[in-house]
């Protein structure tokens, strides 16, 4: 038996809502990134928190744009439609168990508390549904980020355990809470 093939999305895809544009990431948002990658309010316990360099951005940016053309990844910079300022990035990345997607997501700090991550990461969400055919999703929010956890709450994920061990950085563990969200 063959595995399903993977729906083909156009890297031109854009996702709409009240105030927020989603699309590919480009290079040129590598020094808006770094702007928040770098800020002094934007964690150092988080993957993208020991970003220090464009050429750090640029690779994962790449990483980015390849996980887009494999189809196990799907990466959104997030802009206001205002004014096009960079505000932030929702990722889905697919996990092993079929029909099944990782939910990631950050705002640069300037923007906190707008209620951006919640409208952005709620389009993905349904953009998952419609298109990757998702029937659940799964998200991780380290401990102590009780404003992640609010948004996940808010996007209808329930909390499913905590995971001591979490993910490391520099090899230390930081602890997760994991919640998720399942389809009838």
């Amino acid at each position: 038996m063959t595995p399903p093939s993977k729906p083909h999305i156009p890297i031109n895809m854009v996702l709409v809502t009240e105030r927020c544009i989603l699309r590919y990431p480009s290079h040129d948002d590598a020094a808006a990134m770094l702007t928040a990658f770098t800020s002094a309010e934007f964690p150092r316990d988080l993957p993208l928190g020991l970003i220090t360099s464009l050429e750090e951005v640029n690779q994962w940016i790449d990483r980015c744009q390849t996980g887009w053309a494999d189809g196990n990844i799907y990466s959104w910079v997030v802009e206001q439609r205002l004014d096009h300022t960079l505000l932030g990035q929702v990722t889905l990345a697919q996990l092993n168990e079929p029909d099944t997607w990782s939910l990631a997501y950050w705002i640069h700090p300037f923007h906190w508390g707008q209620g951006y991550a919640t409208e952005a990461a709620q389009k993905v969400l349904e953009f998952g549904i419609e298109k990757l055919n998702a029937t659940k999703f799964w998200a991780g929010s380290a401990e102590w980020n009780t404003s992640s956890e609010r948004v996940l709450e808010k996007l209808g994920m329930a909390h499913i355990s905590d995971n001591p061990q979490g993910y490391l950085i520099q090899g230390i563990p930081i602890p997760i809470k994991e919640f998720e969200l399942t389809l009838p």
